[in-house]
């Protein structure tokens, strides 16, 4: 039975279903040793639909029924509020992004050659890596004659390296999620360069000076300035930024845009049907946009969805998200920043990430760090906290590399030096 016919069966105003089809291929290795290979596949589908202007929702994993899913989601609007919003319409597309595939075997080896070229710089070292190859097929469509599918492959590689001394411990980590599999030994090289630089230590002065975050360790700020332009946040009034539109809120350095061709999640429509709009978001500084899905962006006075209808999960409900938070990068290399540092401190990955609420208000103890004397990286630093505000340090950003990266996120950004973060030391 056809979404239509069920829709005038059931005397629907809109009806959806959401498809999603899903394998997986996972290769770890585990204190420098192949642990597992495993696969796993999944599949499932999620229905919303409309009656009498509630809203109703459900899902499961496994076969399909649709009328029996019909009847629980319309059990559950009995219990929604009412809603002033409605399905997209008439979109028939298909979108494809493919590569071509190694074999299991080939990651096995790869993993295996990474291992041995950092033990060969670092014969102490535990390492554990990860690569993970994603197949997602997703369809939507809707009793409006939408009907969207897309395909796409992920790649993921992740690499942890420890080492356990008498008086120090090591542990540092990085990952990268892409439609095609990149270099890896870029990634590991990077941190066999940080555990070199850790191996002497340097301390630093209690005071205000500037702080390099590199690229993965400025993502973990960047995530709130993602909270703070969702649509959810600025209809609650909960975000700082809410009334701020056409005004100056961030450094002008600071350029932040999505592009729906741009990176591994690129695709032209959200998991709601809706076209997935280009934004800038902020402007040299000014804010010029936020981003919604259906329920906010009608919520919202003058505004509509931007295409930002994403689910975190098949059994979760579209919310607000970013497809992708694209900084601007600047003109200089990360090493050229460096040398042009007279005193302070540089951070590439903090304890625990950082935790942090929409106010902003940072506290944060520095995992790995380096103190950078005379344009030099003088030693690792320890028992350091950071301290501040991060929309007040995002206002006062020094310089950004001209590196865009991503680190298992949908956050693409370059290094950034900034000032106005008090650190202390023991």
């Amino acid at each position: 039975m056809n979404l239509k016919t069920l829709q005038k069966k059931y005397n629907l105003s809109d009806l959806e279903l959401f498809s999603q089809n899903t394998s997986s291929h996972k290769i770890s290795f585990t204190a420098n040793k192949l642990k597992q290979t495993e696969s796993t596949y999944t599949s499932g589908n999620a229905l919303r639909l409309i009656k009498n202007k509630k809203f109703g929702f459900s899902a499961n994993y496994g076969r399909c029924n649709l009328e029996e899913m019909l009847n629980q989601a319309l059990e559950a609007s009995s219990f929604s509020k009412e809603i002033n919003f409605e399905l997209p319409d008439k979109i028939h597309k298909f979108e494809e992004i493919k590569t071509n595939k190694e074999s299991l075997s080939s990651y096995i080896e790869k993993g295996k050659e990474i291992i041995e070229e950092i033990l060969s710089q670092a014969p102490n070292v535990l390492t554990d890596i990860s690569f993970e190859i994603n197949d997602i097929k997703e369809k939507i469509e809707n009793s409006k004659d939408l009907n969207y599918s897309y395909s796409k492959e992920l790649y993921s590689f992740s690499i942890n390296i420890k080492e356990t001394l008498e008086n120090d411990f090591f542990d540092i980590y990085t990952a990268f999620v892409d439609g095609r599999f990149p270099d890896c030994r870029t990634y590991a090289n990077e941190l066999i360069q940080y555990y070199e630089l850790s191996k002497k230590h340097s301390r630093i002065k209690n005071g205000s000076f500037p702080v390099l975050f590199t690229s993965k360790a400025a993502k973990e700020l960047l995530e709130i300035i993602e909270l703070a332009l969702n649509g959810k946040q600025i209809n609650q009034k909960s975000s700082p930024w809410h009334n701020m539109l056409g005004k100056k809120i961030l450094s002008e350095l600071i350029t932040i845009r999505q592009d729906p061709a741009f990176g591994y999640m690129a695709r032209s429509i959200d998991d709601e049907g809706s076209q997935i709009k280009p934004l800038v978001l902020i402007n040299n500084g000014i804010l010029e946009n936020f981003y919604f899905d259906l329920s906010t962006g009608r919520d919202a006075i003058n505004r509509t969805s931007t295409g930002n209808g994403f689910k975190s999960s098949l059994t979760s409900q579209p919310e607000p998200a970013l497809l992708n938070m694209i900084i601007s990068a600047g003109s200089s290399s990360i090493n050229k920043i460096i040398k042009d540092i007279n005193y302070g401190l540089l951070i590439d990955q903090t304890m625990g990430g950082l935790t942090t609420n929409i106010s902003g208000d940072l506290s944060v103890n520095v995992d790995i760090g380096f103190l950078i004397e005379k344009g030099e990286i003088t030693g690792r630093v320890k028992d350091t906290m950071v301290t501040g505000n991060i929309y007040s340090a995002l206002n006062n950003v020094v310089e950004l590399s001209n590196n865009l990266k991503q680190h298992w996120s949908n956050v693409y950004n370059p290094d950034m030096l900034i000032d106005g973060l008090t650190i202390t030391s023991k």
